[in-house]
């Protein structure tokens, strides 16, 4: 149910934001001046620079291994066993009965969380995800088949920042945000002041959105067409053009769970 008001949060994106196409909302107002503040050189390159050929994440500078609590194995907790299936069965035949005739479902007991844990996923079906777990490392996507042992740091959640227009993105699994970095995506420790870490998400007439950084202005780019098991992600002037080597369409889709085979 929450990943439904996701959905009509993004639709809803399209009347806040005020624009009537894509190219309007790619080229809106640049707010990168406002990041005063130059991040620290992290001494890992402008640019990603390719995972060796480990298929696992590795963690750096005596990280601790992370034990991947599969928080979303339940997928029945992502539901409300209290909404009424009443509309499930349904007689449509029927003329449509009035709102106030129509079964009630009742509150929940306490507020939930803003959003629950999503994956944000390329058109080539690569999700962005951690690598290293140490923070200040890049981000990369990887495909699901790929990256079957990287557990939840391949899901976000998504929560609105100081300002209405921003979103940021925290990882399920370590608890970093998805921050700017000189031409790509690294995780560093969640800041609310941090511009680098905010990002507005403009919606497409397809259903994806595009995820533009607002400290840098440009948006979040990855190469859809690879002879590797990874997308590299960079960021670049937001344009609806699409290559080989360049996309800038994600989809917010569900999380990435651990699946069992059944007999």
């Amino acid at each position: 149910m929450k990943l439904k008001r996701l959905s009509i949060l993004c639709a809803f994106m399209f009347a806040v934001t005020g624009c009537s196409t894509v190219n309007q909302c790619l080229q809106r107002a640049d707010l990168s001046h406002l990041n005063q503040d130059k991040q620290a050189d992290l001494n890992i390159g402008d640019e990603p620079t390719p995972p060796s050929d480990v298929a696992f994440p590795i963690a750096q500078d005596g990280l601790p291994a992370v034990d991947f609590i599969e928080e979303n194995e339940k997928s029945s907790q992502n539901f409300d066993a209290n909404v009424s299936t009443s509309l499930l069965t349904t007689n449509f035949s029927t003329k449509p009965l009035l709102l106030n005739a129509q079964p009630q479902i009742p509150p929940r007991p306490e507020p939930s969380d803003a959003s629950n844990y999503v994956s944000l996923m390329g058109q080539n079906g690569r999700v962005i995800t951690v690598w290293a777990l140490a923070r200040g490392n890049w981000l990369w996507a990887y495909a699901s088949f790929e990256s079957q042992d990287f557990g939840n740091i391949r899901n976000w959640k998504l929560e609105p920042s100081f300002s209405r227009e921003h979103f940021r993105f925290i990882n399920q699994q370590l608890g970093s945000c998805m921050q700017a970095y000189k031409n790509g995506l690294i995780h560093a420790d969640c800041d609310p002041r941090n511009l680098a870490q905010d990002f507005e998400l403009l919606p497409s007439n397809t259903g994806s959105v595009f995820i533009k950084s607002v400290s840098s202005n440009r948006c979040v780019t990855y190469n859809p067409v690879s002879n590797t098991g990874y997308s590299t992600l960079t960021l670049s002037p937001c344009t609806d053009q699409i290559s080989a080597l360049k996309d800038q369409n994600f989809y917010i889709a569900p999380p990435i769970l651990k699946a069992t085979p059944q007999n």
